[in-house]
């Protein structure tokens, strides 16, 4: 049975519903914010680009993807905070590996934290593997730090009412790039506190930090508590995935997330596609009611998309799968599924530290001309994901 508190069931509800819808001191100079914007409308089937993609799902497939989450999975964000430099503003607290919205899993991103003289402190966050497609980067103001192109928030400044600076180093031409934010707070309400010239601060520790963050140098997380999906790969077991679609051609396999991948099968000469995405994850577990979980309004017709849940079992990890049928549409009932296993269990149960493992299948167009059960594929593909485990 899965243990745990409403977050957990939150963050699995969003999973099927995405189902339905796939140190040294450095020098500082600035230039002009030009810069065009790409496509932002993937084509059907995605084909990798020249320059930097404009689309999440042409930034998943771009070139140097692969090898870039490979590298950032292998590393420690912790150990890429420059803490000798940060100190000049504080007194060290400690490193923060918790997950949430500044720092995705926990294995991608990590807080610093320094107290201030004022009852206040100082937050550092970084995240590694952070979507930046061309777009986004028009919008945001061009510096260059140590001969490195590097983005400003459009929003950070040295204002009077300043309290924080972004900063976004792009990797390459991928698509994606690394987020680094400082700011000063107050309180577990993390009420912000004006204080001098954050941004200029924020460029210093930057020249300070930068060439080793772009190295991404691989650093082993000593990790006792048992058995983890921390610095594991999620598309370990793509051959054997790929195997089970016989008569299907793989397309490509795409990284949306340094512990996410999304492999994408075709019929040769046929009109349908599945996504097979496999995550790899941390937070906090969850208990779930079996039965319907989610109803949605789906299509024009008045119909719904509803999502039932039945406990499964894996060899021997539990964990919860997650159906999503049609209402209206009897050939769609069967074309969307999720299974969620929790590979390691919170402690305490109540703690954000589960790691959780999640395969999904999902077929288009959603009315198959023959029969297609994605639940029955989804258990069929997952213990091939574990047993990818090292």
């Amino acid at each position: 049975m899965i243990v745990g508190g409403s977050r957990r069931w939150a963050a699995v509800v969003a999973i099927a519903t995405a189902v339905i819808a796939l140190g040294g001191c450095g020098t500082i100079t600035k230039e002009s914010t030009a810069r065009s914007t790409a496509e932002s409308t993937a084509p059907r089937a995605a084909k990798a680009q020249v320059g930097t993609p404009g689309s999440a799902e042409l930034a998943a497939i771009a070139p140097g993807t692969p090898d870039l989450m490979s590298r950032i999975r292998a590393t420690d964000p912790c150990a890429l905070l420059n803490r000798e430099y940060a100190e000049r503003l504080g007194v060290f607290q400690r490193f923060d590996r918790s997950p949430g919205m500044d720092r995705g899993s926990g294995w991608t991103g990590c807080g610093l934290i320094l107290s201030a003289p004022d009852d206040a402190y100082y937050s550092f966050d970084l995240e590694l593997d952070k979507l930046y497609t061309s777009d986004k980067r028009a919008a945001d103001k061009t510096e260059q730090i140590n001969g490195h192109t590097v983005y400003r928030s459009a929003s950070s400044d040295d204002r009077p009412d300043a309290y924080s600076c972004d900063y976004r180093i792009p990797a390459g031409d991928t698509g994606f790039a690394h987020f680094l934010s400082v700011a000063k707070l107050a309180g577990s309400a993390k009420t912000p506190v004006p204080w001098s010239q954050p941004c200029s601060f924020t460029r210093e520790y930057l020249a300070a930090t930068i060439d080793g963050l772009l190295a991404l140098p691989p650093h082993v997380i000593d990790d006792q508590a048992g058995r983890s999906l921390m610095q594991r790969n999620p598309c370990a077991a793509t051959a054997q995935i790929t195997a089970q679609f016989a008569g299907w051609q793989m397309t490509s396999v795409g990284w949306p997330e340094a512990y996410k991948c999304a492999i994408t099968l075709v019929q040769p000469g046929g009109a349908n596609r599945t996504t097979v995405e496999v995550s790899f994850n941390q937070t906090s577990e969850q208990m779930v009611k079996t039965g319907e979980v989610l109803r949605l309004p789906s299509g024009l017709d008045g119909g719904q998309s509803i999502q039932y849940a039945r406990h499964t079992n894996v060899e021997g990890v539990t964990g919860i799968e997650l159906r999503t049928v049609q209402s209206t549409d009897p050939t769609r009932q069967n074309s969307s599924c999720a299974i969620t296993l929790n590979y390691r269990r919170a402690d305490p149960p109540t703690a954000n530290n589960a790691h959780l493992l999640t395969v999904s299948v999902k077929l288009a167009p959603v009315s198959p001309p023959f029969p297609f059960d994605a639940c029955a594929q989804a258990a069929q593909i997952t213990p091939s994901v574990l047993h990818a485990i090292p």
